[in-house]
């Protein structure tokens, strides 16, 4: 079993992140400190909700296409 005395290195563009994952053994890091986090990429500003009859919704759809 490997020792999880590994600190994470600093990583400063998603290009250098990904190619982090996808290359390191992520068991020899200790990855306890690390939070959940959530975040969104644009802020919504508005919301809709509609209730449309099932042929309607396939009828734009279809026109849509």
């Amino acid at each position: 079993m490997s020792s999880k005395n590994r600190s994470m290195p600093s990583l400063h563009s998603d290009e250098a992140v990904e190619d982090f994952v996808a290359t390191a053994d992520l068991t020899r890091y200790d990855l306890s400190g690390f939070k959940p986090t959530r975040f969104e990429i644009e802020p919504k500003a508005a919301a809709l909700n509609m209730r449309l009859p099932a042929s309607l919704l396939e009828t734009d759809i279809a026109q849509a296409r």
